[in-house]
């Protein structure tokens, strides 16, 4: 019972102070500042509420006001059950019940599950443990700012009370002592309840007394409502140009979060818009208090079925098995039913508390509101349903790139909607609300026919599976892994592995700590001397993947050509050479495909030769089932909890804003505990299992890229194989174990090392030619080389040092190192060297093998490492921008701030 009213109540509040939480730190990077947001937000939204609450408070004073008198006189002359008769009969004379005395406290009543949610969701943000914020040393802490013998003094709660107290005096001012005792005494409660809380929390809730203190004292000025709009207006506007032209995220998440913002500035014209609105074309339905209640009551109760039941048991219907047994909860019927409590709390509960609250003008705006929105979600889930890749059992798709929608089907999906809004509008206008009320109930019925039908899927799937567990506990799906790629074991074979931000410098002290790994890079050959053209990848990665026509400055040379075109030229170009040249093709998540965060490898559709494979991602609930000491005892759980709500919600938003609501996967989950070790095993596992993604059936020579990002995802793994685990125990014995960028790149060379050795066991090593690359280094804490700290650079020289490890075929030996200097546009051509040295980059026409191109290299050192932070055609780099670099990237003397505009550098 308690789980479902906190599903039901609080959990949609939690989930509302999370994002809201989210999006602070996605703005300002910093946790903070994140709690500022978070109460101004909360304390923003809730305001209206306030407004409400504040007249009702008022009406309920001037009432107890004008019935004093009366009250006190029966109260003198009459007692006993006499007294009760004849009070009762002068409140209902004056149309009052002394029920409505409870209006008084509902400023109260409305702070209380906002508190409760904030505790919840402040109380176990990881993020605040340890961050210190200015005088706070670790938010996540009880302040303690100053100490009294062995006594610790936490200031932040008695600030808190102190400015509770002020703002309750100015707000009291002229009321009954009985209202002031209540503020008084709830301030004290209050104090006691967060004295020891940690500061993080404290922090928020003296932002939300500071706030309340400010309302009241708006209050009290002439025109509060015009001084309230000129601030907002301030805000917003400050707001919209940090987001404009500071930060440096996504331009169309940007866009998006500044466009929620200003419809403040057309508030004034809102208003009179709603007013006409509602005295003129919905005046029907505004007068018909019944009509209205009905159709709002019934277009959310649609929603929340089809939110919370219908399209969650889609997914679990598909594949029962994939739910059942997760943690410590057997039946999938539990995620189902968690799935429809939150809806009725998003859809129903919530909302109805609102509407009663208010009067006709917005329960007006509301019931239109929520009806086009109800049936624009039908559209949007069934029409618009997308198609996304495979759904793993944690909610996340395999092809998430295809979330970002052209700008055609956005506009449309927009279209289409608008054809039900049209007629809806039309039909409520000409009074025939119940057409539209008769529609939604078919709606709520037919998706409550469907949630059963599904249900009943479940149910035989998951009675099988009960049965199947007691016999021999074969409780969980298939994790066979059927092989992507496709090895000769008498032609040749190239393999080309790109690691993230992979660390050059580190290879010595791995090697060093694990000794086996000599024996398993049998025939490499080290290269430490080698530069990446930016620090970044978007910069940094096209020359890695397509060679020396794709440097910054190739790029910004094509001035008639946009980036994204060239991008996508530079990862499909060596797949192409080497298509020419008879192989056979595989490539796997090339970086930024289509200028997606998650890859889109649609750009492949007209490559039918090329073999595209997602790999990150789609592993790791098969590799998770196989060793479930890597997660916490609830973590799938805990994901699938939160992650189906938001699943749903995806679904029935239109498509141009399905990419944000996905959030890379996260779907604004702050937990970094479970984001983290689920983005290491999203990578991780695809490592782990390339021998079972491997064989030797190809009848042609085979050429792979194999792209991975376990070494872009630092964390702290299990030593001494490195293997991620819920709870780490070894870190290892190296002089970087309290590294975890070290962690990450051991991991990987580790994992490949087992990879090396199944391919000698196949006998498939030695006619396999591997390279390992990356697109650029790491700015590390800790200089791996002394001397890269010598340079006087605004960066750090690891960060464009990328790992750049080869083996030729029938090379053996033990690991050797050249010194030659590298770029990591040299990959193509040490990729296709003796196969076709003359190669002819398909795109271009210029060679793939260009040596002369490292007499003197330029990288670019800047910031933006989005797409949308630069032009379209070009990269945004100014002359004070490049460097040039020469001969030994480790000797700081071979580095100078130089462009290769200036003298003919180029």
């Amino acid at each position: 019972m308690l789980d479902l009213l906190y599903s039901v109540i609080i959990y949609p509040l939690y989930q509302l102070v999370e994002l809201i939480y989210f999006v602070g730190w996605k703005v300002f990077k910093n946790s903070g500042y994140a709690l500022f947001i978070v109460s101004f937000g909360v304390s923003f939204l809730c305001l209206p509420l306030y407004i409400i609450a504040e007249k009702w408070q008022e009406t309920e004073r001037q009432t107890q006001a004008k019935l004093k008198s009366g009250i006190d006189r029966i109260k003198a002359a009459f007692k006993g059950d006499e007294q009760y008769m004849i009070l009762s009969t002068y409140y209902r004379q004056n149309h009052y019940h002394p029920m409505m005395a409870l209006r008084s406290s509902i400023s109260l009543a409305i702070q209380i599950p906002f508190f409760i949610a904030a505790y919840r969701f402040l109380s176990n943000l990881e993020e605040l443990r340890g961050f210190s914020f200015y005088i706070f040393k670790d938010l996540g802490a009880p302040d303690s700012l100053f100490k009294i013998g062995n006594f610790n003094i936490n200031v932040l709660p008695i600030a808190m009370t102190l400015i509770n107290v002020i703002s309750g005096t100015i707000y009291s001012k002229g009321h009954p002592i009985k209202e002031k005792i209540q503020i008084y005494v709830t301030a004290l409660v209050f104090l006691f309840l967060l004295y020891n809380s940690p500061s993080g929390l404290v922090i928020y809730w003296t932002m939300n007394n500071l706030f309340s203190l400010v309302k009241n004292i708006f209050y009290k000025m002439k025109h509060p409502l015009i001084v309230l709009y000129a601030c907002l207006c301030l805000i917003v506007l400050g707001a919209d140009w940090y987001l404009l032209f500071k930060h440096h995220g996504f331009l169309y998440r940007r866009m998006m979060l500044m466009s929620v913002l200003s419809i403040v500035f057309f508030t004034p014209l809102l208003i009179k818009c709603i007013d006409w609105l509602v005295k003129k074309p919905f005046k029907f339905i505004a007068d018909n208090k019944t009509e209205r209640t009905r159709l709002f009551i019934i277009t959310g109760i649609a929603l929340a079925v089809l939110v919370g039941s219908t399209l969650p048991s889609y997914v679990i219907s598909s594949s029962p098995m994939e739910f059942s047994f997760v943690d410590k909860y057997n039946s999938p019927f539990y995620f189902l039913r968690h799935s429809l409590w939150q809806s009725i709390g998003f859809c129903v509960f919530w909302p109805c508390c609102i509407y009663f609250m208010f009067g006709k003008k917005t329960q007006t705006l509301m019931t239109i509101f929520g009806t086009l929105f109800c049936f624009g979600a039908v559209i949007n889930a069934f029409v618009f349903g997308g198609h996304y890749g495979n759904l793993s059992n944690i909610i996340t798709f395999s092809d998430a790139g295809a979330l970002k929608p052209s700008t055609l089907s956005a506009l449309i999906n927009l279209t289409i909607l608008l054809i039900p809004a049209i007629i809806i509008i039309c039909l409520l206008i000409f009074k025939k609300s119940k057409w539209v009320s008769t529609v939604a109930s078919v709606l709520v019925i037919a998706f409550v026919g469907i949630s059963i039908v599904h249900s009943v899927t479940i149910s035989k799937s998951y009675k099988q599976l009960k049965e199947l567990k007691k016999n021999n506990d074969a409780i969980t799906s298939s994790t066979n892994i059927e092989p992507i790629f496709h090895l000769s074991k008498t032609l040749k074979n190239v393999f080309v592995i790109m690691l993230d931000r992979a660390v050059n410098g580190f290879l010595p002290y791995i090697f060093e700590e694990s000794k086996d790994l000599y024996d398993k890079y049998d025939g490499f050959t080290y290269y430490p001397n080698t530069v990446s053209y930016a620090d970044h990848t978007i910069i940094g990665a096209p020359p890695m993947y397509g060679g020396y026509d794709y440097t910054p400055y190739e790029f910004n040379e094509r001035k008639d050509e946009a980036l994204v075109d060239k991008h996508n030229e530079s990862i499909t170009a060596l797949a192409e050479v080497f298509h020419n040249e008879g192989y056979d093709v595989a490539i796997t998540d090339m970086s930024w495909a289509n200028y997606s965060w998650i890859s889109d490898l649609r750009i492949y559709k007209d490559y039918p030769y090329i073999n595209v494979h997602p790999t990150i991602r789609v592993y790791t609930d098969t590799w998770l089932k196989r060793h479930p000491e890597a997660a916490s005892s609830t973590a799938r759980s805990d994901l699938l909890k939160r992650n189906f709500i938001w699943f749903s919600f995806l679904k029935v938003m239109p498509l141009y804003f399905r990419d944000s609501i996905y959030n890379d996967g996260f779907w604004w989950n702050t937990n970094k505990t479970l984001g983290n070790l689920q983005d290491v095993v999203n990578n991780y596992a695809a490592l782990d299992f390339l021998p079972e993604l491997t064989d030797s059936t190809s009848d042609k020579p085979s050429f792979v890229y194999f792209v991975n990002e376990l070494t872009h995802e630092p964390n702290y793994l299990q030593a001494p194989d490195y293997t991620p685990l819920s709870e780490v125990t070894n870190k290892g014995s190296g002089i970087f174990a309290e590294d975890v960028h070290y962690h990450a790149n051991s991991a990987a060379l580790k994992r490949l090392g087992d990879f090396f050795d199944y391919l000698k066991k196949e006998n498939l090593y030695d006619n396999t030619r591997i390279i390992i690359t990356a697109d650029h280094g790491a700015p590390l804490d800790n200089h791996i080389c002394p001397e890269q700290g010598k340079a006087n650079l605004p960066f750090r020289i690891e960060a464009y040092n990328p790992l750049l490890l080869v083996k030729d075929f029938n090379a053996h030996g033990t690991l050797k190192t050249d010194s030659s200097f590298m770029t990591n546009a040299d990959t193509p051509a040490l990729a296709i060297k003796d196969i076709n040295d003359e190669a002819i980059n398909p795109f271009t026409g210029k060679k793939i093998n260009r040596p002369e191109e490292k007499e003197k290299v330029f990288v670019a050192f800047v910031n933006t490492w989005s797409p949308d932070a630069h032009s379209k055609n070009t990269f945004k780099i100014t002359n004070d921008q490049w460097y040039s670099v020469h001969d030994d990237i480790l000797n700081p003397d071979n580095w100078k701030k130089e462009s290769p505009y200036n003298n003919d550098n180029k």
